[in-house]
């Protein structure tokens, strides 16, 4: 009777808990690698747009300084600005404001609040603007890190969006709507409550920086930013040159 010797098959052979260890390690490292890098790059967003908020805020005091005018208020910008062609050829009245009371109406075409992204960048004072795009961001107006992009207007009521102590003055409005007005669809409130505590006191509804449309906050009183609402509810007025 003949004998057999019996083989183990080493293709059928499992993970030993040595491998199996290695590679929930490995999986581990790169999740932790994936969130780690979605989280650099959401504090990135928030950081470059308030610089953009400041350098935006600059480039118009810097403007100023340059030509005793406001951009897009400016009377003669066709005969002062380098490179003025197309929209920046557009002059204001002169008044020392920017559109009054356009900062929540959206954008008048060819008005202040329309041609002072082009004077800035005829001046040399900002990048991002692109006049063969027409009226979207990254074209007429400049976008930010975040999402959406900006609007630039002069406010007279002292009651600008959710705020009922806003000051006058000239403000901007991020938001993602570059035809019109804002909506509250750019940001999520974390998002908001994030760009609001780099500028100002952290809070929808006062100091210079602010939501422009209900639903941002939490409705409570003293109102704070929703941050557990991940949706995007959320615009922001902030003022400059203060």
């Amino acid at each position: 009777m003949g004998t057999h010797e019996i083989t183990a098959d080493k293709r059928q052979a499992g993970f030993t808990l040595v491998e199996l260890a290695v590679v929930m390690i490995i999986i581990g490292l790169l999740i932790g690698g994936v969130l780690k890098g979605q989280e650099l790059i959401a504090n990135a967003q928030i950081t470059g747009t308030a610089s953009a908020v400041k350098s935006i805020d600059a480039a118009t005091t810097t403007f100023r300084d340059t030509y005793a005018a406001l951009p897009g208020d400016i009377t003669n910008p066709a005969a002062r600005l380098p490179n003025c062609v197309g929209v920046c050829n557009n002059p204001g009245d002169g008044n020392t404001r920017i559109d009054t009371d356009a900062v929540d109406a959206g954008m008048t075409a060819n008005g202040e609040n329309h041609v002072f992204w082009s004077h800035l960048a005829a001046a040399d004072l900002i990048t991002g603007i692109d006049p063969n795009l027409g009226v979207a961001f990254g074209g007429d107006y400049p976008s930010a890190p975040i999402a959406g992009g900006f609007h630039a207007g002069f406010d007279s009521t002292g009651v600008l969006g959710e705020n009922p102590q806003s000051r006058t003055g000239h403000y901007l409005v991020l938001h993602d709507n570059a035809g019109g007005a804002p909506a509250g669809t750019a940001l999520s409130a974390l998002q908001a409550a994030r760009i609001d505590r780099k500028l100002d006191d952290g809070a929808p509804t006062s100091g210079t920086v602010f939501e422009s449309v209900a639903g941002c906050d939490d409705g409570g009183a003293p109102a704070v930013y929703d941050e557990a609402n991940g949706g995007a509810v959320c615009d922001l007025f902030l003022r400059f040159q203060n």
